[in-house]
């Protein structure tokens, strides 16, 4: 079906990964599709009437697909690392040691240039699954952006890591609108992760990315929602950032994050009172939280 209606692309990727990504045909539309033919193009449909009633109403003002093209980060010494330190902030969700997916929305804030130049700044908040208790992380957001990319919007990317294998983020996007709503989720399932990033704003949905090959970097103790100064950078500059519509699975089960058991964490450089830094505000609903920008370096 998908075949002859969509266009599948596939990429080798570092690590023995497999990327794979489905261009729906001109028209396709998530929200009136049929469960099993949102499916084949990867999107993430329930089928209980209930949870497909909620599911196609986030999806309400889809109108568009921009094809997901991989393009891998740097991979030497200086290259951007998602990976944890005390460059984190934000919380992570335990108690379980099966979670298999973890959703939320983001905003995508203004930057400043004050910190420093494109190339030496960097914020980038993500959703992931582990890296907290071990070296194995999968992970998905966006990014200020470095190097040559411009220092409004942001550059859409993944990335999955262990100890032995320290792969480079793949970049798959880049968006100019700043204050858009990101919806996304990540999924895993047997080596599988799934991947997609939303504008809700726009109503515009990069195609749903499935990367193979991935068992070697799961690690289900954590579900993360993080905002990240990447080591060797300084902290860009941001407007205000709010995480909502958070939550996670574990096993079959679905709930709010802040119904689940959480681990704040802060980016303090370390408890220093100087440093780069930046305040995450307490709960504000069940699956709601923001933050602040408070210093570069």
């Amino acid at each position: 079906m998908r075949a002859a209606a969509g266009k599948e692309l596939t990429y080798r990727l570092p690590g023995g990964a497999t990327m794979t990504t489905i261009v729906p045909p001109q028209g396709f539309r998530p929200q009136t599709a049929a469960p099993a033919t949102a499916r084949a193009y990867g999107f993430n449909a329930p089928n209980s009437r209930k949870a497909l009633a909620a599911w196609r109403a986030k999806y309400q003002g889809y109108r568009e697909t921009i094809p997901s093209v991989p393009c891998l980060g740097p991979s030497g010494k200086t290259s951007v690392r998602f990976s944890y330190s005390s460059n984190w902030s934000g919380y992570i969700a335990t108690g379980h040691s099966n979670y298999n997916e973890v959703y939320d929305d983001q905003n995508i804030p203004t930057y400043s240039a004050s910190c420093g130049s494109n190339a030496s700044t960097l914020e980038a908040p993500w959703i992931g699954l582990g890296g907290y208790n071990s070296g194995k992380l999968i992970q998905q957001g966006f990014a200020s952006g470095s190097s040559n990319t411009a220092t409004q919007g942001a550059s859409l990317w993944y990335e999955y890591l262990n100890s032995a294998h320290q792969n480079p983020p793949v970049y798959i996007g880049h968006t100019t609108k700043t204050g858009h709503v990101i919806s996304q989720y990540m999924t895993y399932s047997s080596g599988k992760v799934g991947f997609h990033w939303y504008d809700r704003t726009a109503g515009s949905g990069w195609s749903p990315v499935t990367v193979s090959g991935l068992s070697g970097y799961y690690d289900g103790t954590t579900a993360d929602y993080i905002n990240e100064r990447p080591y060797g950078f300084k902290l860009r500059k941001f407007s205000r950032q709010t995480f909502s519509a958070a939550g996670a699975r574990y096993g079959s089960t679905f709930k709010d994050l802040f119904k689940l058991s959480t681990t704040e964490v802060r980016l303090t450089t370390n408890g220093a009172s100087s440093g780069a830094a930046l305040d995450t505000n307490t709960r504000s609903s069940s699956t709601a939280f923001y933050q602040t920008w408070k210093r570069c370096s």
